[in-house]
């Protein structure tokens, strides 16, 4: 299952992040998991608006790798290429920080 580092839409400082686990469906993203920094699903606690903030991130982020209008692979920063396979035994902590170091 794919997971992708977030911005936590719980910090109004967006400095940390969480691991969102997700599945995709003809365009659509469907949010399995949002794990935080001490590895709590904070998911369930989510509002609607924040569930889909997340869902447009990670779509937004997907995007920009796909070919530009001339054919031209458009690629992202090599931060925004990294993403976490869960079956590698990572302690699920995002793979990578854009704005905060973990503790």
């Amino acid at each position: 299952m794919p997971s992708h580092a977030c911005i936590d839409p719980n910090d109004q400082y967006a400095q940390t992040e969480v691991l969102v686990e997700f599945e995709t469906m003809a365009g659509a993203v469907k949010l399995i998991a949002a794990h935080d920094a001490w590895n709590d699903d904070i998911l369930p606690d989510l509002e609607d608006v924040q569930r889909r903030a997340l869902e447009s991130e990670i779509l937004d982020d997907y995007q920009k790798d796909a070919p530009s209008s001339d054919g031209s692979r458009v690629e992202r920063p090599a931060c925004l290429r990294e993403h976490h396979d869960p079956g590698q035994g990572h302690d699920r902590r995002p793979a990578v920080v854009l704005a905060h170091s973990w503790p």
